[in-house]
């Protein structure tokens, strides 16, 4: 009686066991036919889904006259799908010859078992629609866009290229990323089971936009003359390299922006023939540096060009004047160091426009022990010299400078003739610019605005000028001062006739002096009395004679000469 007892209810126990298990199946099925209902069909969707992408058209850049500098050419994806091929050893055969391929290479991508598998991207169109026209079982021909760069080194290390996903990399393109990379489109084909597409049934699309067109301030005519030039005397020189920069002082404008050797942007990653011997973290160093700007990624010492800033803030904390007389024995004596004019017999007795005009190292330093050293770090600081000019190209170096503690007489009196110290020669072109042009701090920049496919203005960036940095006087004096030096001093060979040009030169050893290497520079404007434009010729490494009066004066003198009646600017 016990045993019937206990097996009843071990049946009943199994029973309520396994009617609780149908119970929870139902329940579970339940819920997911209808509250995980639409989560189940899109999965079911995506089983019979297959997506590929379309690239869209990055937007172009163009120059300041609508010149096209950077535009896309139209290139083809070519892909396949596993569960497609019919003839698998027929379409490896065909792939790798036509697009010259390893077979080995060409075999692994087609026997991979995956839902789309790309063979090559990048190919030349013809070559897509030759492959199209074969009509392979599972071999998709898709369009795509690479970046084309009409004028090859033009301005290469300003524009910057784009990678393989048509992503920038460097310079402009990487700056305005957002604003050049629109958005892609996609393509959806329905598939049965086996992944094999369904005839009859229609492609899904959404259309790629285009990216924004990116409208600069640079100029193709005037960036092509000064990179011919930059050329020129590179090889006159047998010089490292050669900058030069061009910009509007009023508003900072960027016109040109050159830094020879460039490179080919339409193949970025090319090097010379070396490039074969070398491993590839060296192959790698040499891309970077041949990819670099070396007018806002290094930085240099100034040399005599920081005179105008040694000059500008002593007269406007009224530490010297215009009649006030020096005497150059040829050197000049701080604490127990004797400091050297470039003139070794020295200038004599000379006012300080002569000073300025004949670039004499005492003079500058006996104004800058004048100004000290509290007032001289404050006005370094308030031309905005020991920040960044916040120029619209990525890497911009920032100035290499003493902390105010450590600055003794010594120091203080080589950096009162631009030694000891270093900026980038886009932080130097815009305070000279800011010091000439009525006294305010501009932003140098490239960008102007941004266009819409139909050339409708989209954005328009604007600029402000900075603070004041001296007064209106105190900037005349300086245009005054500057245009005697082109026309009465070292600056003579950047003399144009019909046209007032300011300037100032500058000769720079470079570190170890024990080197004997040197960089000569100069910077002019004009008109001297109303600038317009501001050029800056940095020479690295010249051989031979390297006085930057001798060589990079008549640098910015032949480029104004054919550049100032294109921009408009008639001669007096």
């Amino acid at each position: 009686m016990k045993n019937k007892t206990y097996n009843k209810k071990k049946i009943c126990i199994v029973f309520l066991a396994a009617l609780g298990v149908i119970l929870f199946l139902i329940g579970r099925l339940v819920y997911l036919m209808v509250f995980d209902a639409e989560y189940y069909q899109k999965k079911a969707q995506d089983l019979h889904e297959r997506e590929r992408d379309i690239k869209a058209a990055r937007g172009e850049i163009v120059d300041a006259g609508g010149t096209v500098l950077a535009t896309n050419k139209t290139v083809c994806t070519i892909s396949v799908i596993h569960s497609q091929i019919k003839d698998p050893e027929g379409v490896i055969q065909t792939l790798s010859g036509i697009l010259e391929m390893d077979e080995d290479t060409v075999r692994a991508r087609v026997e991979k078992v995956s839902s789309i598998e790309r063979i090559k991207t990048n190919v030349e169109k013809e070559t897509g629609d030759r492959i199209r026209n074969l009509e392979l079982d599972g071999v998709k021909v898709d369009e795509d866009f690479k970046r084309y760069y009409p004028y090859n080194e033009l301005a290469s290390t300003v524009l910057g290229f784009t990678g393989g996903d048509n992503q920038g990399i460097i310079g402009l393109e990487v700056k305005y990323e957002d604003y050049l990379k629109g958005q892609d489109g996609k393509i959806l084909t329905v598939t049965d089971a086996r992944g094999v597409e369904l005839e009859g049934v229609a492609e899904d699309r959404i259309e790629p936009v285009a990216g924004n067109t990116l409208q600069l301030s640079l100029d193709y005519n005037v960036q092509m003359f000064a990179q011919q030039m930059a050329e020129k005397v590179m090889e006159e020189k047998q010089a490292d390299g050669v900058s030069i920069i061009l910009m509007n002082p009023q508003n900072g404008e960027l016109l040109a922006m050159v830094n020879v050797p460039e490179f080919n942007l339409n193949e970025p990653f090319t090097l010379a023939n070396t490039a074969a011997a070398m491993t590839e973290e060296e192959k790698q160093d040499a891309l970077n540096q041949m990819w670099r700007n070396r007018s806002i990624n290094d930085t240099y010492e100034p040399g005599s060009i920081f005179k105008v800033v040694t000059a500008a803030a002593c007269l406007e904390e009224g530490v010297v004047s215009l009649e006030d007389t020096f005497s150059c024995p040829g050197y000049y004596v701080v604490e127990d160091r004797k400091i050297r004019c470039h003139k070794v017999g020295g200038h004599g007795s000379e006012t300080f426009v002569e000073g300025i005009q004949n670039s004499c190292n005492p003079v500058f330093i006996n104004i800058g022990l004048r100004l000290g050293v509290d007032s001289f770090y404050k006005y370094y600081q308030q031309f905005g010299l020991l920040g960044n000019t916040g120029v619209d190209l990525p890497g911009e170096a920032s100035t290499i400078m003493h902390n105010k503690e450590n600055i003794g007489l010594v120091e203080l009196a080589t950096m009162s003739f631009g030694q000891s110290f270093q900026v980038t020669p886009v932080q130097m072109a815009a305070t000279v610019s800011s010091i000439i042009n009525g006294g305010q701090r501009v932003t140098p920049h490239f960008g102007v605005r941004v266009l819409d496919k139909k050339g409708e203005v989209v954005e328009t960036f604007s600029y402000k000028k900075g603070e004041r940095i001296i007064s209106e006087e105190t900037s005349a004096t300086m245009r005054m001062l500057l245009e005697s030096v082109v026309a009465e001093g070292g600056g003579s060979k950047a003399a144009i006739e019909g046209y007032r040009i300011g300037g100032k030169t500058a000769t720079s050893q470079t570190l170890p002096r024990s080197a004997n290497k040197y960089i000569s520079s100069f910077i002019g404007f004009a008109p001297a009395d109303d600038p317009r434009i501001v050029g800056m010729c940095i020479i690295y490494n010249p051989q031979g004679v390297y006085y930057g009066g001798t060589i990079a004066a008549p640098v910015i003198g032949k480029i104004f000469e054919n550049i100032l009646p294109y921009l408009g600017i008639e001669k007096e």
